[in-house]
């Protein structure tokens, strides 16, 4: 409980927070997996992509798609509050923690509310069976979440991974402080973009199961959702080399003081800004499969694609909005804890004659620089890739933009509206007042 107190009851709650909503979701998708591997039936209580076995595999896919941002966000909750965090542990390590003591200790401090976070999963799955059991549609009445089967005792395992996950990721940003402590390193080599090899590993795995589709239920069912994860492990891995590239090839055309100063911290280390938008990407790549999907379900099933495909892919948007907004709140408030840890330095800009709205303004541009480029190519790679699975046409490929552009549009204004509401505490952090020493 004292390590726990220590690392802050607001972290620990968003924490928490975002733990429960992972569990929740994962035990909706182990509840349509138990589904389709037990009945393979069609379920009458169900809409119709949940429903239906040969489109079950998609809406579990989608529920998945959901989770990745939450995960992001997950390490990114970890990161606040790192001025505060590094302090203590500089005071531990003099007092005689040696690293393995830090990296257990920031193991506790997020594997503790993860935990938690992982067994409230289950009221909040029985609160969402019950939410979304008996919603309007053109047929009667539909549910979200399957009733007939739960996730069993896999919900141990859901529990089991989702809090190990919240150690490796606690265990990493305690690695992450105490090789800061433990030595200077000055700036860190850039990022590098290995990821795109499970961009690759997707598309030659996706290619061999289409050759031996039909063969195996079990594999009709599993390697669709392994290719997707393969791919969007891939986009949000290189979210930090795409920043740090956008950033190295805008710095020598800027010629503002925010582009330089947005610029010159993103080449220093895209890493954590990386990190944050890898959650848009994923988001992105979500809209850019509801953009190929709307068109090619209304020129597959006639009439009644609005209630069947077109509503629960809205639902899916709006929940995808909702999580852009949320990262880039995140991400918005790395950047100005950052500015606050080097108050001084910045402060000491303004006095020089650097204006403070530049200082505000590169915290924008920073942000923009870190997610658009990872944005896009999200978006037009789920789009594009579903397209080429489903089947492209001039429909899809106007769906597919049409989806980049509104997701372009929702990030700019989530990064704008945040950043706005943050401009106080920014101008303050920059202020010369700063500088005194009494």
């Amino acid at each position: 409980m004292i390590v726990l107190r220590a690392g802050g009851l607001g972290r620990a709650g968003l924490v928490a927070t975002s733990t429960a909503v992972v569990s929740a979701l994962l035990l909706v998708a182990v509840s349509m997996g138990r589904l389709q591997w037990d009945t393979r039936s069609w379920g009458g209580s169900l809409i119709a992509p949940i429903a239906d076995p040969g489109t079950r595999p998609g809406a579990m896919l989608g529920v998945l798609l959901l989770v990745v941002p939450l995960l992001l966000l997950l390490d990114q909750a970890v990161r606040l509050g790192s001025t505060a965090r590094q302090r203590r542990y500089a005071a531990l390590a003099v007092a005689g923690a040696t690293r393995a003591d830090l990296r257990r200790w920031a193991s506790l401090e997020v594997g503790g509310p993860a935990a938690v976070g992982a067994l409230l999963g289950v009221p909040v799955w029985l609160l969402l069976r019950y939410l979304l059991t008996e919603l309007p549609n053109a047929h009667g009445r539909a549910g979200l979440v399957p009733t007939e089967v739960g996730p069993g005792v896999w919900t141990l395992l859901v529990v089991a991974c989702v809090t190990a996950y919240g150690v490796l990721v606690g265990r990493r940003a305690g690695t992450a402080m105490s090789d800061t402590l433990a030595e200077a390193r000055g700036l860190r080599p850039p990022p590098r973009p290995w990821s795109a090899l499970l961009l690759v590993g997707a598309v030659v795995f996706l290619g061999v199961y289409g050759a031996f589709y039909g063969r195996s239920d079990i594999a009709d069912l599993l390697a669709p959702l392994l290719g997707v994860v393969l791919a969007v492990a891939g986009i949000a891995g290189l979210a930090p080399w795409a920043g740090y590239r956008a950033a190295r090839a805008l710095s020598a055309r800027v010629r503002s003081g925010a582009g330089l100063l947005a610029t010159g911290r993103l080449s220093a280390d895209a890493r954590p800004a990386g990190r944050a938008a890898a959650a848009v990407g994923a988001v992105a790549m979500t809209a850019g499969v509801i953009g190929a999907f709307v068109p090619d379900a209304r020129r597959s099933s006639g009439s009644s694609w609005v209630d069947d495909y077109g509503i629960p892919a809205a639902v899916v948007a709006v929940c995808a909005a909702a999580v852009v907004i949320v990262v880039a709140a995140s991400l918005a408030i790395h950047s100005t804890e950052t500015l606050l840890e080097r108050r001084r330095e910045m402060a000491a800009l303004v006095a020089t004659g650097v204006p403070a709205s530049e200082v505000a303004t590169a915290q924008r541009v920073e942000c923009l620089i870190a997610t658009l480029p990872i944005t896009v190519a999200g978006a037009l790679l789920g789009g594009f890739g579903y397209g080429w699975l489903a089947g492209l046409d001039a429909v899809v490929v106007a769906g597919v933009v049409a989806a980049t552009l509104v997701t372009t549009v929702v990030v700019l204004a989530a990064i704008w509206l945040t950043t706005r509401l943050l401009r106080p505490w920014v101008l303050d952090a920059v202020d010369p007042d700063q500088l005194r020493t009494t």
